[in-house]
């Protein structure tokens, strides 16, 4: 992918070619690092992911300004750190405060600076894929998510993401055709779980969910799941493992926060997501159980099929979890600010736990003290999304942008 790179310099002696080649070293040196994400900077590079401003020198800054219309909300200096660049940084850093943009300065060794611009480059990288995209809201929220609603009109005007509403009766005109498609494992799934009908039932559940997400061009859904046990007495726990694991965000209960959570760290990182209950804490050992029955697949070394927890009814996946560091997210939305309000923290998977009265999945994660203390601070409902993914940093400066971008309209 593509970044492209405004060189700006003001040499006022004879060393402009001396340090046009050193500086274009510099970025060369960038380049070699950047290369193992698959990024690349390129003067009038097209189709880029993102600009960044090389400022080479000090007393650029004028040249910035004849440029500062054309960039974008979030600008990203380059420092070397070499001929007054870094000051003048500053400088201009200062002047896109003022007129409402914010920038970014980037600088130290070509290694760090490299880390810097591919952080950034996934960000933008990220906003880009996930605009226009079409989540599905199946159902309407669940009687008890009483605090996890947003409408069409707000998750677009912030993430130009598109909700589209879908009625419960038409998935339950899907799944009466009884035609499951392609179950990815079927032939292991059928060896874990012995009751045949109801293996055959959650496939069709499956299979209604796939053929919605082809009629509405869906990247993603929440469904309102627990109405499928009064009429089926049936899960969708099964369907929203394998979607998952296929790279489908696939959320129960009809929480939209969580899928946009879950959505946006897919894009970000590349890889799923595990939507849980913040099930029981020990203040004192700073632990926190963390449970549902819908793990992706590819997110466990193994698993089994067990019932639904809360009903006893249709199929629920109890994965065993890697024993790793995990980010925890949860993106909310109060007063127009979603950083003060949003999760974002860390911890590791202690152990995998098989404690009665909890959901199937049980992972124990241990935070360090300010990191549970946190937690409790926020107001993020019902569910946590967990990644395998180092994404602390980049899911902070990608709500960052979002808020950013909202308050200069």
């Amino acid at each position: 992918m593509n970044i492209n790179v405004i060189r700006l310099r003001t040499v006022l002696d004879d060393r402009e070619k001396n340090i046009i080649k050193e500086n274009t070293n510099f970025l060369e040196e960038i380049n070699n690092y950047l290369l193992e994400e698959d990024f690349i900077i390129k003067e009038n590079a097209p189709d880029p992911v993102m600009s960044i401003v090389f400022v080479e020198t000090g007393g650029s800054e004028n040249k910035f300004l004849s440029i500062f219309e054309k960039l974008g909300k979030f600008i990203i200096l380059l420092s070397n750190g070499k001929n007054n660049s870094l000051p003048a940084s500053f400088e201009i850093k200062t002047y896109c405060a003022q007129h409402n943009k914010e920038a970014f300065i980037v600088t130290g060794t070509e290694e760090q600076c490299a880390d810097e611009i591919k952080h950034f480059a996934r960000v933008n990288h990220a906003i880009k894929t996930l605009e226009n995209n079409n989540l599905g809201v199946i159902g309407k929220p669940s009687e008890w998510l009483i605090a996890s609603m947003m409408d069409a009109p707000t998750v677009y005007d912030y993430f130009k993401i598109n909700l589209v509403n879908i009625g419960m009766d038409e998935l339950i005109k899907e799944i009466e055709k009884k035609k499951m498609g392609n179950v990815p494992h079927l032939e292991k799934i059928k060896t874990k779980f012995k009751n045949p009908e109801v293996l055959e039932g959650a496939c069709y559940i499956y299979g209604a969910l796939k053929r919605l997400i082809d009629k509405y061009h869906l990247h993603g859904f929440t469904i309102r799941c627990f109405d499928l046990l009064g009429k089926y007495k049936n899960t969708a726990c099964l369907a929203l493992a394998l979607l998952n694991e296929e790279g489908i965000t696939a959320t129960c209960e009809g929480d939209v926060p969580s899928m946009l959570t879950m959505h946006m760290l897919t894009a970000l990182t590349g890889r799923p997501c595990f939507q849980a209950n913040p099930s029981r804490v020990d203040l004192e050992e700073n632990t926190a159980l963390l449970a549902h029955c819908t793990i992706p697949l590819n997110m466990v070394s193994k698993y089994e099929l067990m019932t639904h927890f809360e009903s006893n009814l249709g199929i629920g996946v109890k994965g065993t979890m890697p024993l790793d560091k995990v980010t925890i997210c949860k993106l909310f939305l109060k007063d127009g600010k979603l950083i003060e309000n949003s999760v974002i923290s860390t911890g590791k998977i202690k152990e995998n736990c098989s404690l009665p009265g909890y959901c199937r999945t049980q992972i124990l994660v241990q935070f360090d003290q300010y990191g549970l203390y946190s937690l409790f601070q926020k107001n993020f409902g019902n569910h946590l999304i967990i990644t395998y993914a180092d994404a602390e940093e980049d899911f902070f400066t990608l709500l960052t942008m979002y808020e950013k971008q909202k308050e200069t309209h």
